[in-house]
């Protein structure tokens, strides 16, 4: 209802956004509790983000309306999204983080 609208109209005014903007907007969202969801969220928005496509952007903006404790259990592999996308998205942002080369 309201909470769709919202997310209708978030969705709507992201694919306005260029991606760096989008980039500065999801920064304070990656701003959270636990370092460890911190570091993966961080490191994958300045590192990835603005050159992956439409598609991998919109997912990073879904993995960020997770709760905490989810992105925990998600990032230190204890648990995984139910969300076959959702999953695989994670999968490639741990293995992507886990890469610095």
């Amino acid at each position: 209802t309201t909470k769709s609208l919202l997310n209708i109209e978030d969705a709507m005014n992201a694919q306005q956004e260029s991606p760096q903007q989008l980039q500065r907007r999801y920064r304070w969202q990656c701003r959270r509790g636990a370092s460890e969801v911190e570091v993966v969220l961080n490191d994958y928005l300045e590192r990835y983000f603005v050159d992956d496509d439409d598609q991998d952007q919109a997912r990073f903006a879904r993995v960020l309306e997770c709760h905490d404790v989810d992105l925990l259990d998600w990032f230190t592999q204890r648990s995984e999204p139910e969300d076959p996308e959702l999953r695989d998205f994670v999968r490639k942002m741990i293995r992507r983080v886990a890469d610095k080369s």
